[in-house]
């Protein structure tokens, strides 16, 4: 008999895009000027600095009523409104400050962070480019520019150019070099992004996200004990990492070790209740344990969560035709297959929910469409399908 358990598609780890080089600071009055509306700013710039934002916005707020054309005043709100998430508002205030002064380079890079934050790549772009263009030195613009070609735009040629060119600025960076190692990562470089993580960590041995995306590097490889290590580094250093539990936690599954990595899994789902990814390599690892139940109620949550999540749908068919449910997991692949008709895999394992349904007919057809798509089925399958149909010619066993 054919085996019902066929090839899955586990997602990609997470690596850590290192967000952001970091914020121009907010700008500080000389504390000669003891104007009311200079004593008002520097009250917001000390707020701002404790993180007080709210206190920041109503000081920064007085400033401006005392004076419209304060430039930094309005920089510096925008900055106090982006560390809330308020966009719109820092955005509105950002812009303020450029129709003043179109020169003021820190408001440029500022309110490119705020158009990658909402995901508005080419607006970032454009901004980090014309605070380089006042700025030729602005080695945080390289490097967030880099971010937005890499993580919004695939450019990840134009984001390693970005990259080096802030380290020719900044030997010591070592975001340049955790972000150019990720760019190195994407184009499957793993030798230089491994050198490239491995020096950001000899700058900085405390910096956690460049064991992680080292770490995600040797899983990549199959190094899952060392790629292990690297996570273990991490979460001695941000026991909150939600990325080194979920790659940690997939380390342990490909290592058939469920246990823990159901237990990575769900710390991820502590801090983060909304994970899809977590429910659905949880539900990976209930699988890989034989959990059926908990591997179906897991996949479930992720498509509550993610309704197009592609391969929770795979996985849970899977399942349930594990649990000789094939009715439920011909549905989950049929409909995969309204989400994403060139996907292969669907019809090979609706062709052996067919099987067992004894339906030969509609699973001689899914293995048709599965070899048209250039797949190539488990040649015991085929024996057995055409054994069990009937069928004497080969014709479907190319």
């Amino acid at each position: 008999m054919p085996c019902q358990h066929t090839c899955r598609y586990i997602m990609a780890l997470l690596a850590v895009m290192v967000c952001f080089a970091g914020c121009v600071r907010p700008t500080v009055e000389p504390a000669a000027d003891l104007s009311p509306d200079a004593a008002t700013f520097a009250r917001g710039v000390a707020a701002l600095t404790r993180s007080a934002y709210d206190q920041a916005i109503a000081d920064f707020t007085q400033a401006i009523t005392l004076n419209p054309q304060r430039v930094e005043a309005y920089h510096n709100r925008g900055e106090a409104y982006r560390r809330k998430g308020e966009y719109d508002r820092a955005l509105a205030d950002y812009t303020q400050a450029l129709t003043i002064n179109p020169g003021y380079a820190p408001a440029y890079y500022n309110r490119g962070i705020v158009y990658s934050s909402k995901g508005d790549y080419d607006r970032a772009v454009a901004d980090y480019t014309q605070a380089l263009t006042l700025n030729p030195h602005f080695t945080e613009a390289y490097i967030n520019r880099g971010i937005a070609y890499d993580r919004g735009k695939r450019d990840y040629d134009r984001a390693l150019a970005d990259y080096n060119q802030a380290l020719g600025l900044d030997p010591r960076s070592e975001e340049a070099y955790t972000n150019r190692g990720l760019a190195y990562w994407h184009k499957r470089d793993y030798q230089r992004a491994m050198a490239d993580y491995t020096q950001a960590i000899s700058l900085n041995p405390s910096y956690a996200a460049a064991y992680v995306n080292r770490g995600v590097t040797y899983a990549d490889q199959g190094d899952l004990d060392r790629a292990i290590a690297d996570y273990n580094q991490a979460l001695a250093l941000q026991a909150n990492s939600l990325e080194a539990y979920v790659d940690r936690g997939e380390a342990y599954r490909r290592k058939g070790e469920y246990d823990q990595a159901i237990a990575d899994f769900s710390q991820a789902l502590t801090l983060n209740p909304h994970l899809a990814l977590a429910y659905y390599k949880r539900g990976a690892a209930y699988q890989g344990q034989g959990n059926l139940s908990r591997a179906v109620a897991d996949y479930a949550q992720a498509l509550t969560l993610n309704p197009r999540y592609v391969e929770a749908y795979v996985s849970r068919g899977e399942a349930y035709s594990d649990q000789g449910d094939y009715d439920r997991a011909i549905a989950d692949f049929t409909h995969v297959l309204t989400l994403n008709s060139h996907y292969p895999l669907a019809y090979y394992n609706r062709a052996v929910a067919w099987f067992f349904k004894k339906d030969y007919s509609k699973a001689w057809a899914d293995v048709k469409r599965f070899q048209q798509a250039g797949g190539k089925p488990d040649p015991q399958f085929i024996t057995d399908l055409r054994k069990a149909s009937g069928r004497s010619d080969r014709r479907h066993g190319r």
